[in-house]
């Protein structure tokens, strides 16, 4: 089973232990809500109820987030848990709006009865409990969704609240405390709505993660060793997770596979300390600096100017045509760097004649590849037999 796969069975699991409480409890409090002509008691009955919606919607949303990549969707399916979040963030406020306005239009005198009163520390308890579970198992895979619904059952804990402390003022003589209790509720609906729409519609539009965070980032590459001064660091975030871009400098002269090394190391270092970095793609530079301003818009900077490798190693053959014997070509290092092209030539000295002097053909190597001015450094790298002892 993939992480991905794993997580989805998590999501499912707790979003369907939170829909058979909300079920059970939404029911209960409307249920001793008529007979108590309680408002704020069956408000709170259908906060419980619009809970188990959006359960439903959770845990559809859960199953198709969690899905990998696809040829459609590169980078996953994360997102569908974003807009989920704010369809669901829509209803709810859609819910909040109309418990005030029933309460305000509600002509009937509420009564406290003990049924109604257990209904509601029975609802406290258990929707307390649902969310500490689903926020655990949210922090645990990473989803904001998970972590919203549960807040989502905190909020329907505190309306309770809200509601037990109106129901005990019905009990003293003070009828008005029960609307009040509503509109408590109503509120409290809706500001969680709200902050849930706001977080998602960031997340959509790509605002960047906790600037905090992308510090820590920062710190956790530059403390490996020839990774140096990361900089540019872009990030975005896709229910939870974070997609981070970022350049590193290394030493000027590392060579390819090196380079990649280094990059990799960093990506795996970052998503080791930093659980919610789940892709890391990291750039890398030379150690050079190789900042340049444009004169125009558009125009091309200098050290982009010097000649491709294909066109470098065609100059290297016609002028190095008579010493092709020793020399491989197509080893050739090269090193742009932002004030010169540095070359390395690779040659091995056991196809050099036996009576060749390697002191005198490396400096004719040195005369013929003088013709190519772009070449300020030149380097020839001899290689010998592992037995040569000279």
């Amino acid at each position: 089973m993939t992480k991905l796969q794993q997580e989805q069975a998590i999501a499912k699991r707790v979003t369907l232990m939170g829909a058979i409480w909300d079920a059970i409890l939404g029911a209960a409090k409307i249920v001793a809500g008529y007979f108590s002509q309680s408002q704020a008691l069956i408000a709170d009955g259908i906060h419980s109820l619009s809970d188990l919606i959006t359960d439903v919607f959770v845990y559809f949303a859960s199953s198709n987030a969690r899905q990998g990549p696809d040829e459609k969707h590169p980078y996953g399916h994360l997102r569908f848990e974003t807009v989920t979040t704010v369809f669901l963030g829509m209803v709810l406020v859609a819910v909040a709006v109309g418990i005030a306005y029933e309460s305000l239009d509600n002509q009937k005198e509420a009564q406290f009865t003990w049924y109604g009163m257990a209904a509601l520390l029975a609802t406290i308890g258990i929707k307390e409990a649902i969310f500490h579970y689903t926020k655990k198992a949210g922090e645990e895979i990473s989803s904001k969704l998970l972590i919203a619904n549960a807040w989502h059952s905190r909020s329907d804990a505190l309306s309770s609240v809200a509601v037990l402390v109106g129901l005990i003022g019905v009990y003293f003589g003070y009828g008005w405390a029960d609307m009040l209790a509503s509109i408590v509720v109503a509120l409290l609906i809706g500001k969680m709505a709200l902050s849930m729409i706001w977080e998602s519609l960031s997340e959509l539009v790509d605002s960047a993660p906790d600037p905090k965070l992308i510090a820590k980032i920062k710190e956790t590459a530059d403390s490996l060793k020839n990774v140096m001064a990361p900089h540019d660091v872009r990030a975005r975030s896709m229910a939870g997770k974070i997609y981070l871009d970022m350049h590193i400098h290394v030493p000027s002269h590392a060579s390819v596979s090196e380079g990649h090394f280094l990059g990799e190391l960093v990506s795996y270092t970052i998503r080791k300390a930093h659980p919610q970095v789940v892709d890391v793609l990291v750039h890398i530079d030379p150690e050079e600096d190789f900042d340049e301003v444009l004169s125009t818009e558009g125009a091309k900077p200098e050290y982009l100017k010097r000649p491709a490798r294909h066109q470098v190693l065609a100059d290297l053959r016609f002028l190095l045509r008579q010493h092709t014997a020793y020399l491989n070509i197509d080893q050739t290092r090269l090193h742009y760097l932002a004030d010169s092209l540095d070359i390395e030539l690779v040659a091995d000295s056991s196809k050099l004649p036996e009576d060749a002097n390697l002191q005198k053909v490396t400096q004719a190597i040195y005369l013929d590849i003088q013709a190519a001015p772009y070449a300020k450094k030149v380097d020839v790298l001899w290689s010998f037999p592992k037995n040569d002892t000279n």
